[in-house]
């Protein structure tokens, strides 16, 4: 939790120090999510549900979506703030000639939080960095589950909210093509997951079959393609 505290104090005293050609830039990208208790709860509701459900969406990789303002601290080193979005699902599924039902799980992420990068090689044209990224992540899901056969239909409806942690190292291979500045980035995000909880009702946590709480685990690959321009 240490970084968490320290990075944005070094981030704040910076800025009265900042040198020429600071950065702004604005990211989208692809990212793989782990979802290992999403996935679990989707299975459980399939296995304790006399519908023969089938699968349709298990959380599929999904765009994100950000931006960066970074501030050199030295000729190699700079530091800065960043935030990005993204979401995934899963839905289960079935239809026949009486009616349908259906169960989702929509979830989205917002990350915000300082980073570091370091700059390895001796290339100003074709600069590459080793970063480091750290965030507080504010999850939030609709879970939503429909029954409709003939005239009669059912529905339930629930909000949850949880907070994670993560941490992605990575690296950034960057090239100017004035006025902008062009990045690729790949990294691997890694989280500490907070449980989900119902918005309404805190102390209501849904559980999964291995005894856990139900968590988002938004762990994975990150690609990334940036423009921007110097501040």
């Amino acid at each position: 939790m240490k970084v968490f505290v320290f990075v944005p104090l070094l981030l704040l005293f910076s800025l009265s120090y900042a040198q020429e050609s600071n950065t702004l830039m604005f990211r989208v990208g692809m990212g793989t999510y782990s979802m290992k208790s999403q996935k679990l709860f989707q299975q459980d509701f399939m296995k304790n549900s006399p519908i023969p459900y089938a699968k349709t969406h298990t959380f599929p990789p999904f765009a994100t979506f950000g931006s960066a303002l970074g501030f050199n601290v030295s000729k190699h080193a700079s530091i800065g703030l960043w935030v990005e979005y993204t979401s995934t699902g899963g839905r289960l599924h079935y239809q026949d000639y009486s009616g349908h039902a259906l169960m989702d799980q929509v979830l989205k992420s917002f990350q915000i939080g300082p980073f570091m990068q370091y700059r390895i090689n001796k290339s100003v044209e074709w600069p590459i960095y080793l970063t480091l990224h750290s965030s507080v992540a504010s999850i939030s899901e609709e879970m939503t589950s429909e029954f409709e056969i003939e005239d009669n239909f059912e529905s339930e409806n629930y909000k949850l909210k949880g907070i994670n942690y993560g941490l992605r190292p990575g690296i950034i291979i960057a090239h100017e093509v004035k006025p902008f500045i062009i990045q690729f980035g790949l990294g691997g995000e890694i989280q500490f997951h907070g449980d989900m909880k119902v918005v309404s009702d805190n102390d209501i946590t849904f559980r999964t079959s291995d005894g856990n709480n139900l968590a988002s685990q938004w762990d994975g690959l990150r690609m990334t393609l940036g423009i921007g321009f110097k501040l």
